[in-house]
Parts: C-alpha cells; sequence; structure tokens
C-alpha cells in the first residue's frame, strides 16, 4: 500500500491556522453549494455514475432511482491576509470510493499576486482541464443537470498538489488568461473484480497550460496538460500475464497501468450573450502504451433563455481510436493445466480493451424559481458502439455491449 501524500494532510491544516488568523481580522468569508439530485436509468444490468473512476456504484442494477449519482454538498472558506495574500479552503461531501460520503479537501491553496494580472497558488488546486472544471462540482453554476461525461471525463485526475502560475494580458476590451500548474496526485479507486481491496493510485510529475481568450461575450480555450499514471488496481491484473514468459512479457509491456506517459489536448468555445448561449469542446487523450490507448471526445451545446426557465440539448461522442481488442495469450502455447487460467486472463484483457465509445442526446430544461436556487430536469438517451459498455460500471451478467439506455434526471441547485 502507498504511503499517503503528506501535503495532502499538512496543506488543510495550515489552511485552517490561516483562515483563524484572517478571521480574527475579519477577513474570512464562507460560502456554500450543494445538490440534491436523483436519476433513474433504464438500464438495469450495469451502473450509471458520474466519477466511473472512483464512484462503486450508481443508476441502474445498484439502484433503480439513485441520489448518488449527482447529490454533494461543500463548503468554501476565502481568507484574505492583505491585498496580494489570500487563500481558500473547499470541501466536498458526495459519493466515494470507499461508499461513504466522507467530506474530502477539493480546494486548499495560498494565493499571492505580485500585481492584479499575475499570481501564484501553492497547495491543492482543481485541474483546469475542462471549460467548466473550476465549478464542476458546484452544480447551480452551470446551465445542465451535469457537464457531459464523455468528455469531462476523459482524464482521471481531478485536482493537483503542487502549484500554478497565471498572467493575464489586456488587448482593448479582450483579455487572453495563460495559465501553468506543475504537481501530483494521489487517487483510490473502488475495490472490483480484478482488485478485490481499495486501490491506491497515483499521477506524478503532472504538468501543463492552459490559454483562455475572452472578448465580449465570446470565450475560446486551449489546453494541454501530462502526467505519469499509475493504477495500481489495474496493473495487478496485466502483472499475471508476466507469469507466461516472453509472450505474457509482451502483453504486459504493451497494456499495463505503471507509470504510463499520458497527454492531454483541449480545445474549447461558448458564446453567452445573456439571452441566449452556445458551447462546445473537445478533447484528445493519449494513454500510451496502455490499455486505455487514445481517446477522442467532444459535445456541442445551446439554450435560450425565458425569464427564469433555460431549455436546453447538448450532443455528446466519444470514441476510441486504439485497439479493442487482443487475441492474447497463445493457449496452444500454455501448459494445460493452466490454460483455464490463461483463458480467463484473455477474456480480462478484452474486457479491459473494450471501446469506450458512446453518444449521448440530451434534452433538458432549468428553471431558476427562487434566488440562487434552480431546479432541473434532463432526459438523456445513450447509445454505445458496438462491443462498448461506455461508461457504465458494475457489468452483470444480462449487460449487452453496443446496446441503448435512458436516463431521468431531476436535481435541486443551490449556492449561498
Amino acid at each position: 500500500m502507498k504511503k499517503p501524500n503528506p501535503t495532502s494532510r499538512l496543506i488543510p491544516a495550515a489552511l485552517l491556522l490561516y483562515a483563524g488568523s484572517a478571521l480574527a481580522a475579519g477577513s474570512l468569508s464562507i460560502e456554500g453549494f450543494g445538490t440534491f439530485g436523483i436519476v433513474h436509468s433504464t438500464q438495469h444490468s450495469a451502473d450509471y455514475t458520474t466519477e466511473p473512476w472512483y464512484n462503486p456504484h450508481g443508476a441502474g442494477y445498484s439502484q433503480n432511482w439513485s441520489p448518488d449519482v449527482d447529490s454533494r454538498f461543500g463548503l468554501q472558506l476565502d481568507a484574505t491576509f492583505n491585498p496580494k495574500l489570500s487563500a481558500v479552503l473547499q470541501v466536498v461531501s458526495e459519493l466515494r470510493y470507499d461508499n461513504t460520503y466522507t467530506p474530502s479537501v477539493e480546494w486548499a491553496n495560498v494565493k499571492y499576486a505580485f500585481t492584479p494580472d499575475s499570481s501564484m497558488r501553492f497547495g491543492r488546486i482543481v485541474m483546469a482541464t475542462f471549460l467548466d472544471s473550476d465549478y464542476r462540482k458546484i452544480g447551480y453554476a452551470y446551465p445542465w443537470l451535469r457537464p457531459p461525461l464523455e468528455v469531462y471525463n476523459m482524464m482521471p485526475v481531478d485536482y493537483n498538489d503542487g502549484m500554478d502560475a497565471t498572467f493575464r494580458f489586456h488587448f482593448g476590451e479582450a483579455t487572453n488568461t495563460v495559465k501553468g500548474f506543475y504537481g501530483s496526485d494521489n487517487l483510490k479507486s473502488p475495490a472490483s473484480a480484478y482488485y478485490p481491496r481499495i486501490a491506491h493510485n497515483a499521477a506524478r510529475g503532472s504538468w501543463g497550460v492552459f490559454d483562455t481568450f475572452e472578448s465580449g461575450s465570446a470565450t475560446i480555450r486551449l489546453a494541454y496538460e501530462q502526467t505519469t499514471l499509475t493504477l495500481d488496481g489495474v496493473n495487478s491484473f496485466f502483472e499475471q500475464f508476466r507469469n507466461f514468459g516472453p509472450q505474457g512479457l509482451a502483453i504486459y509491456n504493451q497494456y499495463n497501468a505503471y507509470k504510463v506517459p499520458t497527454i492531454f489536448w483541449g480545445a474549447s468555445a461558448k458564446y453567452d450573450p445573456g439571452k441566449w448561449f452556445v458551447m462546445s469542446e473537445a478533447g484528445k487523450s493519449s494513454l500510451m502504451p496502455s490499455f486505455m490507448g487514445r481517446q477522442f471526445a467532444w459535445y456541442v451545446s445551446g439554450g435560450y433563455r425565458v425569464k427564469a426557465f433555460t431549455p436546453y440539448a447538448i450532443y455528446a461522442k466519444s470514441k476510441k481510436l486504439s485497439a479493442t481488442s487482443d487475441p492474447g495469450l497463445n493457449l496452444a502455447a500454455v501448459p494445460p493445466f493452466l490454460q483455464g487460467y490463461a483463458a480467463g486472463l484473455n477474456a480480462g484483457l478484452n474486457g479491459f480493451l473494450a471501446p469506450i465509445s458512446s453518444s449521448t442526446v440530451s434534452l433538458g430544461m432549468r428553471w431558476d424559481f427562487m434566488s440562487n436556487v434552480d431546479l432541473k430536469l434532463q432526459f438523456d438517451h445513450t447509445r454505445l458502439d458496438a462491443g462498448s459498455p461506455g461508461l457504465l460500471i458494475n457489468l452483470q451478467p444480462g449487460f449487452v455491449r453496443g446496446s441503448a439506455y435512458n436516463l431521468f434526471g431531476a436535481a435541486v441547485d443551490w449556492v449561498f
């Protein structure tokens, strides 16, 4: 078992001490946010969840109607010590890898502003991978019930323990913001059939650059990031191939999940003049050599605001670009008493290689019926590509790859 990163414990403790001093000076603000949602899935042989990397269950097989998919609650403390030095601590309670709602630290960093347009942060910082990453946990901040998962689940790393730097440039009425980061992260995944206990994973040497151009109602954003990813639970499965000589070692070297170079490119655009909005994001991830391979995903969305109501639509698509099957071990070259074991490994290998490819059409309505409170209703129709389980988890014997399913969701979001 990997030792926990001491930074993850020290940073929140230090920030609480800072916050105490800020409170004495009268410069501490406390904000909160939350979502209570419920989701029904017509796919009863697998589970739908917003965090397939981290959640142990969801809507469908485990629960006919699930409150765990979208529900969460968070508190944020913002401390300002002087015009240049500030800090933030955000704690979120939502379904975790261990099937609890134990609060976890999402943000915990100190910021120093050299000028109004340049600053650095040190501590735990949410990864700015996607357009809505900074407020992905705050359902009230975006128009949909949830961001399109085909795009927003391309990278398994949500936050970074390290530092980032931001520089803003002005061109008349337009601004261009460049942000770079460096750090690492520890991740945990729920137990599975391949690894019957909590898996300890890691992202090391993470760095990236994000460029955001804003002019009037228009936003254009480019993203690049890379890390070295280790998924211990998954890798324990692939290590078993090494017991089968050169052919097994070749399979391990091609598909293992140990120190995998991981690269992500992303582009997004948004136009929101107030009465209506249209936005789109696209991303390509490369986790090679690894069973995850290369993935491309995109979505386009639009909505129209009529007083307190915002009807909207989304179309999202993901496609695996690398190998989706492999013959695996040559059973004829395996001793007879090991052929059953080897056949099981081959089946598991192709389960991991299955394409995470799907398309989703979503129709929804947002109703801002109170100040800082909204109600959202959303219908999703997802079609899985041939042989694909999509992002579903807990696949059961009756599950049909390449099938389609519908989701019906409702949620109340609030901020205070």
